[in-house]
């Protein structure tokens, strides 16, 4: 999928004037998403969760977890 077409999605069918519900349709996507590739896309959602995790310890100055 090219930008310009995931561009197109974010502002056409998963957008909305209610910010809430843009981020609804978001996680409803996501979810789809991850449904539709199995372990590999729950393993790579995992994965960005943990360095998403990990990064914002980081630029907060809290110790990282012992994993």
């Amino acid at each position: 999928m090219s930008t310009e077409e995931f561009n197109q999605l974010l502002n056409g069918p998963l957008s909305h004037p209610l910010p809430m519900m843009t981020l609804s349709r978001l996680a409803l996507a996501l979810h789809c998403v991850v449904d539709a590739t199995g372990e590999a896309g729950a393993n790579a959602l995992r994965a960005h969760c943990r360095a998403r995790e990990e990064k914002d310890q980081r630029d907060n100055g809290e110790p990282e977890d012992e994993r």
